[in-house]
């Protein structure tokens, strides 16, 4: 039996529609369960200090840079040890003379192990083990800062600091780079992505601010006394 056409019509258009809304609640449903995703995020910064390059290296050596810097990060120093030190002074003909001046010339290679706390809620975890790895010429300093292992949902996590002298101030290029794991629905992936993009932004910045700071609080001193327990450049 034939049907009118105006009934095959409706009938075509009642399958496209029952298909249409087939469609939307798969998309739907697809979009609002929850899956794992590996949010990334990187920043990098540039800045100028103004303190020599000579004063600054003193600085950075001899007092606890590491938990000024850290404590700008959202996390707490717990404790840190030296894991390897290397101090090489063949191209200083007065070591001792030249580090009591500021004016060094010894190359110093250190490993250190961290632990610190974390007060970040988009991460689980409530401590972090890294390895900070520094490495000190008379007319650069480069540490590389980064996780040992994942911590609950934060994969990995990186922070480097590289300076020079820049005419009688000091040029330093701060970076960090996270990897944290999230679950949430599939619409939500580029928030995610967002959101832990904001996070290294945010770090890199208040590292920054928290070098400008601690540099600051010593720059001003004549000589730039050791704490117990710190280094010798």
């Amino acid at each position: 039996m034939n049907l009118p056409f105006r009934s095959r019509s409706r009938l075509v258009l009642a399958v496209v529609a029952v298909l249409l809304v087939a469609v939307s609640v798969t998309f739907a449903f697809l979009s609002f369960s929850s899956v794992e995703h590996l949010a990334t995020g990187s920043a990098e910064k540039t800045i100028l200090i103004d303190c020599d390059f000579d004063k600054f290296r003193q600085i950075m050596v001899r007092k606890n840079a590491t938990a000024a810097i850290v404590g700008q990060s959202g996390m707490t120093l717990i404790d840190e040890s030296v894991e390897d030190l290397q101090v090489d002074t063949s191209q200083d003909d007065r070591p001792l003379l030249n580090a009591i001046r500021g004016q060094s010339k010894a190359e110093v290679q250190a490993v250190k192990k961290l632990r610190v706390s974390l007060s970040d809620p988009h991460i689980d975890a409530d401590q972090l083990t890294l390895r900070q790895r520094a490495g000190i010429q008379p007319e650069s300093m480069s540490v590389v800062t980064q996780s040992i292992a994942a911590a609950a949902n934060w994969e990995s996590y990186k922070t480097t600091l590289d300076a020079r002298p820049e005419g009688n101030q000091t040029e330093v290029t701060l970076s960090v780079a996270l990897d944290v794991l999230v679950t949430v629905p599939k619409a939500f992936v580029g928030r995610a992505d967002r959101e832990v993009q904001q996070s290294a932004a945010s770090g890199v910045d208040e590292q920054a601010d928290g070098l400008q700071r601690f540099v600051a609080e010593h720059a001003g001193k004549r000589f730039i006394l050791p704490e117990l327990g710190g280094g010798s450049d």
